[in-house]
Order: C-alpha cells, then structure tokens, then sequence
C-alpha cells in the first residue's frame, strides 16, 4: 500500500497538480484578514531510565484570506504561510497575487516585489 501512495504522489507531483508551478499569471491582490496560528504539541517519551521525558513543540502559521479579479471576475483565495510573517502581510494592504490562467480560482499570495511562474 505504501508503493501504491508513493507512485499516485509521484505522479501527482509529476503532472504539476498541487504545485504552484501552474500560478503564472500575476494580478495585485487586497489582504481581507492576517491571523496567525500556533500549534503546540506535547509528546512523552520514555528514557533508559524508566522515567517519562516531555517534550513541546508549536509550530507557527500565518493565515490569509485574501481578494482579487481576473478579467473582471472576482475571487477569493486563502492561504497558510510558514512561521509568522504578519510583517509582509497587512490586512488592507495590496500583495501579488499568483494564478492559474486556466482556472483563476486556484491562487496563492505573496509579499511585494515576488514574481510568478518561477
């Protein structure tokens, strides 16, 4: 079964699905809403000791909904950034906005002075 999910990955990557290769098309984009989202994880291991060792994780996300239009059609997007980069992103700000030409519903945001396609 491993195999299996392995080659359906491969070729899904293989084929540009999921891959923001297919965002070339560039238009100016307006910040709805920033939000950051920190996941703390606890895990207990056991050390040679026999004693239980704790240890934390959180992991830090930016959240950004944002809106733009393609050849008069408005959109939504919303993507999830790593860490926290509330400082490029300002709700109320303008930001380049990536899509794909062929199904402008599909986007991603980024920071000024970004190109897409590359």
């Amino acid at each position: 079964m491993k195999k299996l999910t392995f080659i359906a990955l491969f070729v899904f990557t293989a084929l540009g699905f999921g891959c923001s290769s297919n965002l070339t098309a560039e238009t100016q984009g307006q910040i709805k809403s920033v939000a950051i989202d920190r996941d703390t994880k606890t895990s207990k291991k056991k050390t040679s000791s026999n004693k239980t060792k704790k240890k934390t994780t959180t992991s830090v996300e930016t959240e950004i909904e944002y809106s733009y239009s393609v050849n008069g059609k408005n959109f939504d997007g919303y993507a999830e950034k790593d860490g926290d980069v509330q400082r490029d992103f300002q709700t109320g700000a303008a930001a380049v906005v990536c899509y794909n030409p062929s199904k402008p519903e599909e986007s991603d945001i980024f920071a000024g002075g970004s190109k897409c396609g590359g």
